[in-house]
């Protein structure tokens, strides 16, 4: 199973950083599966952020000429990810819960069909498409009556949202399976030129480094910690 340094050694490269960056993180809190999902989402969200936080640490030492070590509990990124799942407005309560007729539904021909029904919009076009009303039950009975493949079709022409749930080998060969497939793991895309800024002084003077050629110029910030589940010690 893949472990966060390994997916971090694998995605440093593709912003013009060693491997050996990976050296300065240390990743503790578990590991996956953390979520019950097949997918290593922990994983995937402690390498990303630790990440940032190796260019916070880089901000820093140009600033400072110090360098700091990174730390990522691999449980409150995954938490970070999931962020709405734990908001608060003040002492209140913030409802997570999806809308009743949002899920998984079974369909005639045997396969499985996935209604987004959360805005209003997509739900709008589900109930058109099916016609019916607004609850579980009836949308239950309606989608008995389609083959899965027919109900996305005809939900995404009426500016839905949904789709029949395939399996990876079947995702594999869609097009938009294949699509995806050819598209790098990550890509950095310059959008526009600016004049560059120096960061503030810190204890010393900025000084010329490799490090601050070779990795671009970072924005005039003081380095922070993007979420709270990455410390720079």
């Amino acid at each position: 199973m893949t472990t966060p340094v390994e997916a971090l050694r694998q995605i440093l490269p593709i912003a013009g950083w060693p491997r050996d960056a990976s050296a300065d993180v240390a990743f503790t809190g578990g590991a996956d599966p953390i979520l019950p999902t097949p997918f290593r989402i922990g994983v995937a969200g402690a390498a990303t952020i630790a990440a940032h936080g190796l260019a916070a640490a880089d901000l820093w030492e140009m600033k400072s000429g110090k360098r700091q070590k990174v730390g990522v509990d691999v449980r409150q990124a995954t938490a970070s990810l999931r962020s709405g799942t734990y908001q608060q407005l003040g002492d209140g309560h913030l409802s997570t819960e999806r809308h009743g007729i949002m899920g998984v539904y079974p369909t005639k021909d045997g396969r499985w069909s996935y209604l987004h029904c959360n805005f209003p919009n997509h739900r709008a076009a589900a109930l058109k498409v099916l016609g019916v009303e607004e609850s579980r039950e009836a949308v239950t009975r309606a989608v008995a009556k389609w083959n899965a493949l027919e109900l996305e079709e005809a939900i995404i022409a009426a500016k839905g949202a949904g789709g029949m749930v395939r399996n990876k080998e079947e995702w594999k060969v869609h097009p938009q399976g294949i699509a995806v497939a050819g598209l790098p793991l990550m890509e950095i895309v310059k959008i526009g030129n600016g004049r560059p800024e120096p960061l503030p002084r810190g204890d010393r003077p900025l000084r010329a480094s490799a490090s601050s050629t070779s990795r671009g110029c970072w924005p005039a910030q003081p380095a922070r910690a993007p979420w709270p589940s990455t410390a720079l010690t």
